[in-house]
């Protein structure tokens, strides 16, 4: 039977659920083996949601899905515990060591092994593996009797407000038709962007503004030198990322991530067979994809 008291506390790793979850490295006493620590406060967090992640995540079973090591009850928490990755996520390792956007080839691997879609939600290992995380708001498709559509949506959680930049248009709207699996895709695109320009599209403006622009059909896309205009009032950043060339198979993949109209988007076995994706045969280290973080 494991307890508290198997464990010692490391460091803190940061906040999860909207900052209402503390993220903690703790090391295991018997063996010395390093978890990370998620304790949910069921006096803040919905009980059902918190029942809801756990159980997807025991019940999912996947090589790029995190899993849960061990459960904990104190008092009032809820302690879940789960493997540590050493890199910890794309989003700390963009803000940490390429905030002008991951390499390529990076982004290659990581979109091959992750197809709650931002980056967040991706755990890197300096081995190469990737994690999937972030499930607490995942729901099950299920038939449209209105429209009689398969395999939509209509729910629209409120406490999602922190992730209406990775949302697709149709999820926004909230009208008849729904959203499905196109959503989910329109979310990786976003996330690609994310990882290449160091930053999510929509992020500079107000709420407001995003959705006016989503509603609209306005397209995010890579910034490179053949998306940046020349500009005298460039920053640093904005200079470095107008130096460097992406590939044409990765805007392609990004465009038809982002195509306004979710019958427009790709599927995602149509994502998998891209070459950009397939260029990708074998995991590499992200030691050696990630020098910056050596």
């Amino acid at each position: 039977m494991c307890s508290l008291a198997d464990y010692t506390v490391c460091r803190t790793l940061g906040k999860a659920c909207s900052g209402l979850s503390d993220v903690l490295l703790v090391k295991r006493l018997a063996d010395e083996s390093l978890a990370v620590l998620r304790i949910l406060p069921t006096e803040k967090m919905d009980y059902e949601k918190i029942k809801k992640e756990v159980w997807f995540l025991k019940w999912l079973s996947h090589p790029c899905i995190i899993s849960i090591n061990r459960i904990i009850s104190v008092e009032s928490d809820v302690y879940i515990f789960s493997t540590f990755y050493d890199l910890c996520s794309v989003l700390d390792v963009v803000h940490n060591h390429y905030p002008c956007g991951l390499p390529e080839k990076a982004i290659a691997q990581t979109l091959k092994n992750v197809l709650s879609i931002r980056c967040s939600h991706i755990l890197l290992h300096s081995s190469g593996a990737v994690k999937l995380t972030g499930f607490r708001h995942c729901i099950f498709l299920q038939h449209n009797e209105l429209t009689g559509a398969d395999n939509v949506l209509h729910d629209f959680d409120t406490e999602i407000s922190s992730e209406l930049l990775w949302l697709a248009p149709e999820i926004l709207k909230q009208d008849l038709y729904g959203y499905g699996l196109s959503s989910d895709v329109y979310s990786i695109g976003i996330t690609i962007c994310e990882m290449a320009n160091g930053f999510p599209p929509f992020s500079d403006m107000d709420r407001l503004q995003m959705l006016f622009e989503k509603s609209k059909g306005t397209t995010p896309r890579l910034l490179d030198c053949t998306t940046l205009s020349d500009k005298d009032d460039m920053d640093r950043d904005q200079q470095s990322r107008k130096r460097r060339r992406f590939s044409d198979s990765l805007h392609t993949i990004t465009d038809n991530c982002l195509k306004p109209l979710p019958e427009n988007r790709w599927s995602v076995s149509k994502l998998l067979t891209h070459p950009f994706v397939k260029s990708i045969r074998k995991n590499r280290s992200f030691s050696s994809l990630l020098p910056d973080i050596m």
